[in-house]
Formats: C-alpha cells, structure tokens, sequence
C-alpha cells in the first residue's frame, strides 16, 4: 500500500479492540506476562542480595495495577465496553493491601539502596562492571555492599549482565518513533479528518482522535463522567465508521517494519536478551 493510498480504498477487518493486538516490534520485547514475571524475579534477586547482607527484606507489592493491554490508547479510546463503562478514564484493579512493612533501618537501608551521595556517574552500568568493581566500603555480614545496594544489583542481574545489554528504553522510543513517522502519512491524516467529520456530525468538534479527551473538554476528574461516557460512546463508534484503528495499525506497521530493517542488529541482541532473562526468571521461580 503507497502512502497515496486513499482512505476509501482501505478494506481491512476493522480492528475494535487492542486486546491481543501485536505489532512488528513486539517480537523484540516482553509481554505482559513475561514482565510480571520479570518483575518477580527481580524481587527474588533483591531478597537474596538482602538476604546475603543479613537482613531479611520483603519487597512491596504493587497496591494497583492498570487493567489497560500494552496497546491500550495507541489508538484512543476504542473499545465500545471499556467506554460505556469509564468513558475517557482508565480502569484499574487494586490488590489486596499488605499489612505496611515495618520502616527500615539506616543499615537496611543502606543496603537496599546504597550510599546517599551516589549519582548516577557512580553507578555500574552492567553486573558485569559490577563484578569487577567488587562492591562498595560499606559491609555488613562481612559482605560488602552492592554499589547502588541490592536494588541496582537486582536491576543488573536481571537487566544488564553484560556491557553490551540493550537498553530497556530501546525498543519502545522505536515505537515511539514509528508513532510519530505515522503521523505525517497521508493516510493517517485523512483518517483523521473523516473521524474529525463524524464527530462534528454528532454535535462534537475534535480534530485529533489521539487528544480528544482534552479537545472536548474532559480532565482526570471528569474522564469518567456521564457526558464523557456518552461522548467517548460516541468517540468510538465514529472510529468505527471510519476503519481509523485498522489505518493506523496499518501505516504504524510499515513505519515500524523500516525501522526494523534499519536496528536489526541491536533488536536481534535484544531478542536474545530477553530469551536469556525469561530463563533466569524461571529459574528463579523453581
């Protein structure tokens, strides 16, 4: 498909969820199963360090999380549920709340983050450096302390085991990228236009279905509104009407594809990686 293609001509199944949805460049990262687990096994490796210094140390759960999918407002809003129930708002689950763990020590946390006067300058960049290094002049159970204490080591040993670690970043300012290359196809800017249309139809001016919320109007407190609902309602069946996800999914692939062709190198590293990190993960949850 050109760039020139006209919008008219576009007839693709219309795509009305981002659930499950997979672009090119998802390959190249986790999921989101495989991030829970990573963050897990990140925690396991922060109780161990902790463990090693002799303390014991729980970390925190998460006191929510967002129920959005990974995609979720590539789009906009665009599932005619998640609209009817919180119009512009997003949905989230809270977990149980966790009795509140006792404060730390100034040795616990010594050991959890490092010394105070650390900057960023200080810190090694790959557990393999970190290695090398040997740890930092504070001890305690006859160990010495990470640099960064156990929380960087637990970034490390997860993340960055050798110089030569991707970037966490990487892929998504990718994405980000071929977002914002999209933007300037013809195709997108028609879609665009045919939805700006539909919803000045209906009684509504917005010229961009990825700002609507706050071209029409809407802020945190009144995301989830009964007009909200009502308008975002309508938001969602204009995209509809226009095939606008399925366009976007569509020219955001390409872009993405080209910039595949052009990092295949760093992203195949990548794709190892995180191989390598969901191995670790498992092992530690046997």
């Amino acid at each position: 498909m050109s760039d020139e293609t006209d919008h008219n001509q576009v007839t693709a199944p219309a795509i009305l969820t981002t659930e499950g949805l997979r672009f090119p460049l998802d390959e190249y990262q986790a999921s989101e199963r495989e991030q829970e687990k990573f963050d897990r096994a990140q925690a396991a490796l922060t109780e161990q360090c902790m463990e090693r210094l002799g303390f014991k140390y729980t970390p925190r759960e998460k006191t929510a999380i967002s129920m959005d999918s990974r995609h979720a407002g590539v789009f906009g809003i665009l599932d005619m549920e998640i609209a009817a129930r919180h119009g512009y708002g997003r949905k989230v689950a809270t977990l149980p709340q966790r009795e509140g763990a006792a404060p730390l020590s100034e040795a616990e946390r010594v050991a959890l983050s490092g010394a105070n006067d650390l900057t960023l300058e200080d810190l090694p960049m790959s557990q393999e450096e970190a290695d090398k290094q040997g740890g930092s002049e504070q001890k305690f159970n006859g160990r010495r302390v990470p640099i960064g204490g156990c929380t960087r080591e637990s970034f490390l040993k997860l993340y960055a085991r050798t110089p030569d670690s991707v970037d966490l970043m990487y892929v998504f300012n990718l994405q980000r990228n071929a977002e914002s290359a999209a933007l300037n196809d013809s195709r997108i800017k028609k879609v665009n236009e045919l939805w700006s249309a539909c919803m000045k139809k209906n009684g509504f001016v917005a010229s961009d279905p990825m700002k609507a919320a706050a071209q029409l109007g809407f802020d945190e407190e009144t995301a989830s509104s009964s007009r909200a609902i009502t308008t975002a309602k309508k938001d969602v069946k204009c995209k509809q009407k226009v095939n606008l996800a399925r366009v976007y999914f569509d020219v955001q692939s390409i872009c993405q594809y080209r910039i595949i062709d052009a990092n295949i190198k760093t992203l195949d590293l990548a794709k190892r990686q995180l191989k390598d990190r969901i191995k670790l993960a498992d092992s530690l949850a046997s």
